[in-house]
């Protein structure tokens, strides 16, 4: 009679089971079936149902449902460790041949290819602490392989395309089948996404992030360093850059000159270029002669007066030509220098306003002093503008469009930089009244954006933005944080946990 009623009422479980729905309110989640608690990690079952109970969850019966959060797996052991949706509690469940594991489309999944972090429906039997059926929760809100994202940790939010959703209190972020923190996932990383509704309930990084420390950089400092175009920074000394997790070609540039390496990075794990031992390659340069009508022309490349009654060096590729002079029309046009020697040769033409001030001028009509009031303004107004009617291009006129674009863009991105070192350099070194502190862990080497700051207990100067704290210490896992200050007119205390010893 006892194994009719464990069958009655496991029958009883399953009808229920299928006539109930995934879209509870988040706030509202719990197991569905009689028995509502999670199972607890420290209680035994009852001797005297043990038979029975083997004989069930090896059949896949189960008598508790819920909707949690895959924290972390253990396929040696066979075990899974989930969190609660509404309550955040944590609990085991062990697993077999015999569980059912489903993606959101009811395809068969292995327990590898469970993600931690995702947001799961959870059937087991609660005596025996046995997972039945795992499923993704096909109602839960999903996002794989995020790459453009914003967060905002004062707030707790997270911004995806256009949608904002909360960072629930006890989200749990996995990376590398590690659990870790929100402040360690940075800008750089690429994550997927698990919640319900308006909420975040699970991050797993999918791609992380290493780091990268110069060696013997003293010819580069004050250049550039270019790591596969998402790392753009300012050579300094003794620098440790974040950088994304893969394979990334690295530049640095400095003096005309420049290095290229190809490296690898993986997660967490700290690489070392030498620039000692690079083969530095020097930027090869043109000499340019400019004949040019009139011989009081200024010229212009880049942006920066040449003297022209010399030969000029510069260096090969695409520039941007720009010749002026008073009462003539301005001549803007690109000039590529692919050759050691060559020659420009440029003759400009009298403005229409300059041609009717002159026909004045020899009619006696116009005073001295108005013409060259005129002229200047008239002047002014060509520095201003480009003449359609004397731009040219390149022969090869797409490439040429290509390359100024880029070039356009880097310079964006060298001025963004710039504004951000200034600020950088405010908060590193100037005396203000507010400081951060980082406390612990102790006797760790602290970068600030990559540069140097000291050694752990160490503080900077406060000023409001997002900052990346990079922690080193020789011998442990070095560590990056995402700090974002806020304007209150106080100090802050940071103190992260300890760094993980490196296996020997």
């Amino acid at each position: 009679m006892k194994m009719i009623r464990y069958v009655m009422a496991a029958m009883i479980a399953l009808t229920v089971a299928a006539l109930t729905g995934c879209a509870q309110n988040a706030g509202s989640f719990m197991a569905l079936m009689t028995n509502t608690d999670q199972p607890d990690d420290s209680a035994e079952p009852a001797a005297e149902a043990e038979t029975a109970v083997d004989a069930f969850s090896r059949s896949g019966i189960y008598d508790s449902e819920d909707a949690a959060v895959v924290v972390r797996k253990d396929l040696e052991a066979g075990t899974v460790q989930f969190q609660n949706i509404a309550t955040s509690r944590r609990y085991t469940l062990n697993y077999d041949g015999t569980t059912l594991v489903y993606d959101k489309n009811d395809q068969a999944l292995s327990m590898e290819q469970l993600k931690e972090g995702s947001v799961v429906t959870v059937r087991f039997y609660k005596p025996r602490k046995a997972l039945a059926y795992v499923k993704e929760n096909p109602n839960c809100i999903s996002y794989r392989n995020v790459r453009s994202y914003t967060m905002d940790l004062r707030k707790g939010t997270i911004a995806i395309g256009d949608e904002l959703y909360n960072i629930s209190g006890h989200v749990v972020v996995v990376s590398d089948g590690r659990e870790t923190d929100m402040m360690e996932v940075n800008q750089m990383d690429v994550l997927s996404v698990w919640g319900y509704k308006n909420m975040i309930y699970g991050i797993n990084v999918e791609k992380g992030h290493g780091y990268l420390r110069l060696q013997n950089e003293d010819y580069f400092v004050n250049g550039w360093i270019d790591i596969g175009d998402s790392v753009i920074r300012k050579v300094a000394q003794d620098m440790l850059l974040v950088v994304p997790e893969g394979t990334h070609t690295v530049t640095v540039s400095n003096k005309g000159s420049s290095a290229t390496q190809e490296i690898t990075f993986a997660r967490n794990e700290e690489m070392a270029w030498d620039l000692g031992e690079v083969e530095i390659t020097v930027v090869q340069k043109g000499t340019v002669i400019f004949t040019l009508t009139p011989a009081t022309a200024k010229v212009y490349i880049d942006g920066r007066a040449v003297d022209v009654s010399k030969p000029v060096e510069i260096e090969y590729g695409l520039h941007q030509m720009r010749i002026t002079a008073d009462g003539y029309d301005t001549v803007a046009q690109y000039i590529r220098v692919a050759e050691p020697s060559a020659n420009v040769a440029v003759e400009l033409e009298k403005s229409e306003e300059e041609t009717a001030q002159d026909k004045d001028s020899s009619e006696g009509s116009s005073d001295k002093e108005t013409d060259k009031k005129d002229k200047d303004q008239d002047d002014d107004d060509e520095e201003g503008t480009t003449s359609k009617k004397y731009q040219t291009k390149s022969p090869d006129d797409d490439e040429d469009e290509e390359e100024e674009e880029e070039a356009s863009g880097s310079k964006k991105t060298q001025d963004q930089d710039d504004d951000d070192e200034d600020k950088k350099d405010v908060v590193a070194s100037s005396t203000g009244k507010y400081k951060v502190y980082i406390d612990a862990p102790d006797g760790a080497e602290a970068y600030l954006d990559g540069s140097y700051i000291g050694v752990t207990p160490v503080s900077f100067n406060k000023v409001p933005g997002s900052y990346v704290v990079t922690l080193r210490k020789s011998g442990y896992q070095t560590r990056s944080y995402t700090l974002q200050i806020d304007q209150e007119e106080k100090d802050i205390n940071y103190s992260f946990t300890d760094l993980i010893r490196l296996e020997e």
